[in-house]
C-alpha cells in the first residue's frame, strides 16, 4: 500500500471576505441613543489580515492610504440624499470616519486561513454632531492591499 498526504486546501479565498451580521442602535436609558454596535464576520484564505506596530513603510505609514485596514464611513441622510458629513474637528476638513487599524492576527502553523467576528462601537453623536438618519459603509483590506466588497448597513434612525 502506498499513502500520500496533501496539504489541506485553503478553506477560503485569499481575498478578504466581510459580512455584515448586524447594526444595532443602543439607547442610553434616557430616550437618547448613545452608540451603534456594528457586528461583522470575516475570513481570509492566507491569513494576512492585520498590521504590526512596525508596519510603518508606505503605504502603511501614519497618514498613508493603508494605515487603517478596516475603513468605516458614516453617511447621513440630508434632504433625501446620502452625504458623508464633515468631521468638525479635522483640519484640513475631512469626512467623518471611524477607521480602525486591526493588529496582525495571522495564525502560526501551516494552515493560515482565518475567520472570526468583529464588533465595533460607534458613537451616536460623534464630535457633537447629531445626525438623525445614518448608515455605515465598511471595507476590510489585507497586507497585500486586497479589499473585501464594500458593505453598507440599512438606514438607522437615531434619537438625540
Amino acid at each position: 500500500m502506498l499513502f500520500s498526504c496533501q496539504p489541506d486546501k485553503n478553506k477560503f479565498s485569499s481575498v478578504p471576505f466581510l459580512q455584515l451580521k448586524g447594526a444595532y442602535v443602543y439607547n442610553n436609558g434616557f430616550d437618547k441613543d448613545s452608540f451603534i454596535l456594528l457586528e461583522l464576520y470575516y475570513h481570509d484564505g492566507d491569513g494576512d489580515i492585520g498590521l504590526d506596530p512596525g508596519d510603518t513603510a508606505s503605504p502603511f505609514q501614519y497618514g498613508g492610504q493603508e494605515f487603517y485596514n478596516l475603513k468605516i464611513w458614516m453617511l447621513e441622510k440630508k434632504n433625501g440624499k446620502w452625504v458623508k458629513p464633515f468631521n468638525p474637528l479635522s483640519n484640513p476638513p475631512d469626512t467623518l470616519n471611524f477607521h480602525e487599524r486591526i493588529p496582525r492576527i495571522t495564525p502560526t502553523g501551516r494552515a493560515k486561513w482565518i475567520e472570526g467576528n468583529l464588533s465595533i462601537n460607534i458613537l451616536a453623536e460623534p464630535y457633537g454632531l447629531k445626525p438623525d438618519t445614518v448608515k455605515l459603509q465598511v471595507v476590510l483590506s489585507d497586507r497585500k492591499r486586497q479589499k473585501s466588497e464594500l458593505l453598507e448597513t440599512e438606514e438607522l434612525i437615531l434619537k438625540h
